[in-house]
């Protein structure tokens, strides 16, 4: 049986299995008492308290976690004899980087001495659409940042990137999502799990020990719509339901890290849908793409315009958000509504055509996802969002006009 609830920390549990002979990490128990419903945005607290004498690392005999981080209380490892950190017995190497990546004299964030630290950001995705646009945010804005060089699934690199960096947040814009589309995925299974899978829980478990923020840019191609969410009813998917849309490769592989991620209480999962630009040039842009294409299908879909998007996620960085978030504009719009603008702003002699779902499965390998996310919770956290139609036309027809 799966339970939810919702907070300033969204997660979704499931019941964990120990196999014979393994030891895994302890769930997160929570501590009630210390909820602040409806706490505005602020700078938290570190993270985890200081570590007490002989402790290593954030388990350190049950360290106590509050701020917007959660709250919860993490329990001893089970056998570690209180302040242990448990290791599975791997190479001295990792050990040692583990160890290394892990010390700190007297702060649990390290580099941070009597106050407040700078922050510092660690980006991975640097040749990526999404990740490229972080770090022009970050020159704009004057925040320090650097691109991180490690693959995902190198725990080694990985400890050596986030300690040579001396980051206090992470945004990992990287991920396999295919090329030219996510139908790649379902013929190259495991270079999709290793860095969809393995890479992402690889980060953010390296990120918690190092007591480091992690903010994950997913996606909202996780669901679907169904008989309690409606096409058209307006009644979208929350935070706190399970996915319900493994029907590729791609989601499937999502779906499950997303369950699984959401465990760690530094990490902040960002549900992105369709992403658009004003860069109509880029071949990722949603509206670049249906505007290429023969035929388009004509359903109401969540998207993210991410000229308005992208510079909350680092608010959120900063603030030190957890949780999932549906991270789209508010309300949907249809394949066809998108079209309209577009050639009421760009082409006026634009055409286009339109075909079924059933048509449309026909000419590609995996089924795609069409839902509505709700995105109450991202409203609240960020008061100025737009709906879908509104930044729609601000940061992309307007600045695109042609007629």
């Amino acid at each position: 049986m799966s339970c939810t609830f919702q907070s300033s920390c969204d997660v979704l549990c499931l019941p964990s299995t120990n196999l014979p002979g393994q030891e895994i990490r302890p769930r997160l128990e929570r501590d009630p008492s210390l909820d602040v419903p409806n706490a505005p945005l602020s700078i938290p607290p570190p993270l985890f308290s200081p570590r007490p004498e002989g402790g290593h690392g954030p388990w350190g005999r049950g360290a106590t976690l509050g701020g917007t981080y959660g709250p919860y209380r993490v329990p001893n490892p089970p056998g570690t004899g209180g302040g242990h950190h448990p290791t599975s017995g791997g190479s001295k190497q990792l050990e040692t980087a583990e160890a290394q990546a892990c010390a700190t004299d007297a702060d649990p964030c390290r580099g941070q001495s009597n106050g407040m630290t700078q922050p510092k950001f660690l980006i991975y995705g640097k040749t990526g659409w999404i990740g490229g646009l972080l770090g022009k945010l970050m020159e704009e804005r004057g925040l320090a940042y650097e691109y991180g060089s490690a693959r995902l699934e190198n725990r080694t690199d990985v400890l050596n990137d986030i300690k040579s960096s001396g980051a206090t947040h992470v945004l990992n814009a990287a991920g396999v999502t295919g090329r030219p589309n996510v139908d790649w995925c379902e013929d190259h299974r495991v270079e999709t799990i290793r860095s969809n899978v393995v890479g992402t829980l690889n980060l953010a478990d390296c990120c918690f020990l190092n007591n480091v923020h992690l903010t994950v840019f997913a996606t909202g191609c996780i669901f679907e719509y169904d008989e309690r969410h409606p096409m058209g009813s307006g009644v979208g998917f929350v935070e706190g339901e399970p996915p319900n849309f493994i029907g590729s490769y791609y989601s499937k592989t999502k779906a499950l890290v997303e369950t699984l991620m959401s465990d760690f209480p530094n990490v902040c999962i960002l549900r992105v849908r369709m992403p658009i630009s004003s860069d109509l040039s880029n071949p990722r842009n949603f509206i670049t793409k249906i505007a290429r294409y023969e035929k388009v299908v004509n359903i109401p879909n969540s998207m993210t315009v991410l000229d308005e998007m992208l510079p909350y996620s680092i608010d959120l960085a900063l603030e030190k958000k957890t949780g999932i978030f549906n991270f789209t504009n508010v309300g949907v719009m249809s394949h066809n509504e998108i079209l309209e603008l577009y050639r009421e702003y760009v082409d006026p002699s634009f055409t286009w055509k339109n075909f079924t779902l059933d048509e449309q499965a026909k000419v590609i390998v995996a089924p795609r996802s069409n839902n509505e996310l709700d995105a109450s919770k991202l409203k609240a956290a960020c008061p100025g969002l737009l709906t879908l139609r509104e930044s729609i036309v601000k940061y992309v027809f307007e600045p695109n006009r042609k007629v």
